[in-house]
């Protein structure tokens, strides 16, 4: 019976499949950009408001040009926008030389206002009309007028196009800043992503949407689950590779950036 026995083992053995193992690949956890933050327009940089390390908000303000020039000119066309004397005079203006035509129509069949009269005074009322409709388009250029310097003032300050963090201060306080100058450069830390090249055999397997596992130095024994978001189209002929991106939520900045990692794709997943 035991040679049997053994051979019905064996033969279960042979038909169980043997257990595929993980497929581990290296990989570099990065930014998911680096910015370098510039302003539109030359000027003195009166203040930088963060400095190296800082977290920022997209629109948070983070330095400010010298403005006193751009402040003064809002201000004027603030006051030119808001002055409505001059209209509120020219509409009692008209109306008054409404009623007047108003009462003079009434007594025109009686004879007491001649033709030319009543002519008179409709042409006042339309000058005044004219008059009143200049003014109010006065107001309006006006209106746009402070709408241009208010621009202009936004302009004289920096703001984050971004959430993420100041990796580096390239200029301070007091320092002339030109259209190609960076003040700030910024890095979005979440999500990161994670740079890895994995064999062309794999190609058409891992593809975009796939999951796959990141395992992290620090923090220590940190594995995460991350989707495939960028399949490269063209292989490295050199390497027999093609690269692929993941993307690691990081809320809160709890992983550091630019370390290496490694990124395991479970055999089922990655042959699909």
């Amino acid at each position: 019976m035991k040679p049997a026995l053994l051979a019905l083992f064996s033969a279960t053995l042979a038909a169980v499949p043997a257990r595929a193992e993980m497929q581990t690949f290296d990989c570099v956890a990065e930014p998911a950009q680096r910015v370098q933050v510039g302003s539109p327009v030359t000027g003195l940089l009166a203040q930088v408001k963060v400095g190296r390390g800082d977290e920022v908000k997209r629109g948070d303000e983070l330095a400010r040009l010298e403005s006193t020039v751009e402040e003064a000119n809002v201000a004027l066309a603030t006051a030119q926008a808001n002055a409505r004397a001059s209209l509120e005079s020219q509409r009692t203006r008209l109306e008054l030389a409404q009623a007047n035509l108003d009462r003079s129509l009434k007594l025109v069949n009686s004879g007491a206002v001649t033709q030319s009269k009543l002519e008179e005074l409709e042409a006042i009322v339309a000058i005044a009309r004219r008059d009143l409709d200049t003014e109010e388009l006065r107001l309006r250029f006006a209106a746009i007028e402070l709408e241009r310097q208010q621009a202009l003032l936004a302009r004289q300050s920096i703001r984050s196009p971004l959430d993420g963090v100041v990796v580096e201060q390239n200029l301070r306080a007091g320092e002339f800043v030109r259209q190609d100058s960076a003040v700030l450069t910024i890095a979005q830390t979440d999500p990161l992503h994670v740079e890895a090249y994995v064999p062309t055999a794999l190609w058409g397997k891992v593809a975009k949407g796939s999951r796959g596992t990141v395992s992290l130095e620090q923090p220590a024994e940190t594995r995460i689950d991350a989707e495939v978001t960028v399949v490269d189209r063209i292989f490295d002929a050199a390497s027999g590779t093609f690269g692929i991106r993941l993307a690691l939520p990081n809320p809160g900045g709890a992983i550091p950036a630019g370390q290496r990692c490694k990124v395991s794709f479970e055999p089922m997943a990655a042959g699909q």
